[in-house]
C-alpha cells in the first residue's frame, strides 16, 4: 500500500445582487501559466494565467476582460484599448479599472503597459471540448451499484446515523430523502434551502435517496444515511469562493450537533494558486482535521493533464474522477469519462480514485433551472439523468457514509487509505481506480487499515494567500458599494463587501460554538430538517453572473459552462 497524497495578494472592496450557486467544481491545477508567444515573464504576473493561455491558443477570439489602472483617473489604459482594436464596456470604479472587450492577440500588449496594473477574465475564457448536453439521450445507467459491488455491502451497513453534509445549491423534499434532510442551511438570499437550480438534490438523492418514488428502483449509495444541507447557490448557480469559505466553516462548528462524518464539494475553481498557501485549500483541510471525510470532484473540464479543478489539487482531500462503465458490469472496458478532470501540480496524481459517473440516475428537483434546460435527461416524473464528476464524488460520498456506519472511530486519513487500497484497478482508468463499495467498507470493519493511514508528511496549507487568485478566472457579479449596479467581485474582497484579511481570517478558531460570532451568521438562514421557518435575519443582495455572457433564456450550449461547478457542465 502505497502512501496517498505528497504545496500571492490585492486590495478590498464592498456589498452584492442575486440568486448564488454551489454545484460541481472547476479548476486547474498542474499548468504552468505560458503566455502568448513574447510575453514577458513580468508581463505574466500581470494577468491571470487561464486569460492568457485562451489568448494564447485563440488569438482570433474576443475576450472579456477586466482591467485595473495603475492610474484610476487617467484614461490611457482605456485609450490603449481601443488603439488594440478592443472596446471598453463599463466604468468599475470599485476595483480602480474597468471592463472590456479585446481580441487575443492583443492582450500582451495591453499588459505591457505602463497603464495596466493586472488584467482579469471577465467570466469564462475557456472552452470545454466536450459537449455535455449529449449525455441526456444516453441510456440510463443501470449498471453501476453492481460495479462497485453496492449488493456485496455487508448487511445492515447503510448508512444509517451518519449524516453527510452537502454544499451545493439546496434539497427539494422528495420521497426519496423522507425525513433524513437534518438541516437545510441557505446563505443566499433565498432563505428557505430548497433546490432551485437542481443539482443539490440530485447529488442528494445518489448519496442518501432510498428510491421511495420507484419502488426501490433508483435508490442512492447510502440509502439510510442523513444530509445537512449547506446551501451556496440559488436559481442562476452563481457563487463566490468567500461563500463556499463560509459554508464551510459552518460545517466544522456543527458536525458534532448532526454527526457530521462525510463532506460532499463539487465546487470547483481554475485558479492555479498553490495549495500551501490558497485560502480554498485551507478551508477544506480545515474540515478534514475536524474529522470529516471531504469528498471532493475532479471537475468537468478533462481529460488533459492540469485540468483539475481547485480544491481538488489539495493532497489531504479525496479527489474522484468520473469512470464511463460502458453500461457493463464488467471493468475491462471501464475507462475514464471523456470530461473528467486530472493532474496536480507539486504533489500526487489526482484524482486519487474514481465512480460511476455517466448517466447517473438520482432525484429530480422539478421545475429547477437543470430540470427546464434539460428535459432529455428526464427519467419518468420523479428522476433525472445526471453526468459529471460530481456525480462520481456523491457516490463515493454514500460508500464513505456506509464506512463511518461500520466504524465510528475511522479517521479521514484511514477512509482515505481504505478506499484508494480496495479500489480496482482497469487499464481504462489510469492512475484512478474505481471505488469497490464492499471492499471498503470490509477494510473498515477489519481494522486492518489503521496503521495504513493516508496524508503522512504533507504539508498543510496556510490559506495566507489571495482570495482573488482563488477564484481564478470564475468571477460573478454582485452589488459590492450598495448602489443597486452590480459589479464583478475581485479582489481581496467577499461578496458581503468587507476586506478580506488572510491572516485574521486562517487564525479564526473554528471550534463549536465560535460560528454565532461569525460575520456570516446575519445572513444565513438555518431550519431543522423540512420545518418552514420564517428568517428574520439581515438580507444581502446575493450573486449573479455576469449578463453579457449568462442567458437564463436560451440556456445557450455556449453559455451553460459551469463557471465554479461541475454540475453546470451538463450543457
Amino acid at each position: 500500500m502505497k502512501d496517498v497524497g505528497v504545496a500571492t495578494g490585492r486590495p478590498g472592496l464592498r456589498r452584492v445582487l442575486a440568486p448564488a450557486l454551489c454545484v460541481g467544481l472547476a479548476v486547474a491545477t498542474a499548468i504552468v501559466a505560458v503566455g502568448p508567444a513574447g510575453a514577458s515573464p513580468q508581463t505574466r504576473t500581470k494577468v491571470d494565467p487561464a486569460l492568457l493561455r485562451a489568448a494564447e491558443s485563440q488569438p482570433g477570439a474576443t475576450l472579456s476582460i477586466i482591467v485595473r489602472e495603475r492610474r484610476p483617473t487617467s484614461s490611457t489604459a482605456e485609450d490603449l484599448v481601443r488603439g488594440l482594436g478592443g472596446r471598453v464596456t463599463r466604468q468599475l470604479t470599485v476595483v480602480g479599472g474597468f471592463s472590456a472587450r479585446l481580441p487575443g492577440s492583443a492582450l500582451t500588449a495591453l499588459a505591457g503597459s505602463d497603464a495596466v496594473m493586472h488584467i482579469w477574465g471577465d467570466a469564462r475564457v475557456t472552452v470545454n471540448a466536450v459537449d455535455m448536453g449529449k449525455f441526456d439521450t444516453w441510456p440510463a445507467n443501470t449498471v453501476w451499484q453492481k460495479t462497485i459491488r453496492l449488493p456485496q455491502v455487508p448487511a445492515g451497513y447503510t448508512g444509517a446515523g451518519v449524516s453527510v453534509a452537502l454544499l451545493d445549491t439546496g434539497v427539494s423534499r422528495i420521497p426519496d430523502l423522507g425525513n433524513r434532510v437534518l438541516a437545510r442551511v441557505d446563505f443566499t438570499p433565498e432563505h428557505d434551502g430548497y433546490d432551485r437550480y437542481g443539482h443539490g438534490t440530485h447529488m442528494a438523492g445518489i448519496i442518501a435517496g432510498d428510491g421511495t418514488s420507484s419502488a426501490g428502483g433508483w435508490s442512492g449509495a447510502a440509502p439510510a444515511a442523513n444530509i445537512v444541507s449547506v446551501k451556496v447557490a440559488g436559481a442562476d448557480g452563481s457563487t463566490d469562493v468567500s461563500v463556499v469559505l463560509a459554508g464551510l466553516e459552518w460545517v466544522v462548528d456543527h458536525r458534532a450537533q448532526y454527526n457530521i462524518r462525510v463532506l460532499n464539494l463539487s465546487f470547483g475553481t481554475d485558479s492555479t494558486q498553490p495549495y500551501q498557501v490558497d485560502p480554498l485549500d485551507y478551508a477544506v483541510e480545515r474540515v478534514w482535521f475536524s474529522g470529516i471525510l471531504v469528498v471532493v470532484s475532479a471537475g468537468n473540464r478533462g481529460p488533459g493533464a492540469g485540468t483539475l479543478n481547485k480544491p481538488g489539487d489539495d493532497p489531504f482531500v479525496l479527489t474522484v474522477g468520473a469512470a464511463d462503465l460502458k453500461n457493463t458490469i464488467s471493468a475491462s472496458d471501464d475507462v475514464i469519462a471523456e470530461f473528467s478532470g486530472s493532474g496536480s501540480a507539486g504533489g500526487p496524481v489526482k484524482p486519487e480514485i474514481s465512480a460511476p459517473g455517466v448517466t447517473i440516475v438520482s432525484s429530480r428537483a422539478v421545475g429547477s433551472t437543470i430540470d427546464q434546460a434539460h428535459p432529455l435527461a428526464r427519467v419518468g416524473t420523479a428522476y433525472f439523468k445526471g453526468t459529471g464528476t460530481s456525480q462520481a464524488a456523491a457516490v463515493v460520498s454514500g460508500v464513505a457514509a456506509r464506512m463511518f456506519q461500520a466504524n465510528p472511530a475511522l479517521t479521514p486519513d484511514v477512509a482515505k487509505a481504505i478506499l484508494y487500497g480496495t479500489a480496482v484497478w482497469a487499464k481504462g482508468l489510469r492512475n484512478a481506480p474505481l471505488v469497490d463499495a464492499a471492499g471498503a467498507v470490509r477494510g473498515t470493519l477489519s481494522h486492518s487499515w489503521d496503521t495504513w493511514p493516508a496524508n503522512k508528511g504533507l504539508t498543510p496549507s496556510t490559506g495566507l494567500g489571495s482570495l482573488e487568485a482563488s477564484r481564478g478566472s470564475f468571477h460573478v457579479y454582485a452589488d459590492l458599494n450598495g448602489d443597486g449596479v452590480p459589479e464583478p467581485v475581485v479582489g481581496e474582497v467577499d461578496v458581503l463587501g468587507q476586506a478580506w484579511d488572510g491572516r485574521s481570517w486562517s487564525g479564526r478558531s473554528w471550534s463549536s460554538g465560535s460560528w454565532d460570532a461569525g460575520t456570516w451568521c446575519a445572513y444565513v438562514a438555518e431550519s431543522p430538517g423540512w420545518e418552514a421557518r420564517s428568517w428574520s435575519g439581515r438580507s444581502w443582495s446575493g450573486t449573479s453572473w455576469d449578463g453579457r455572457s449568462w442567458s437564463t433564456d436560451s440556456f445557450a450550449a455556449q453559455d451553460w459552462t459551469g463557471r465554479s461547478w461541475s454540475g453546470g457542465l451538463w450543457g
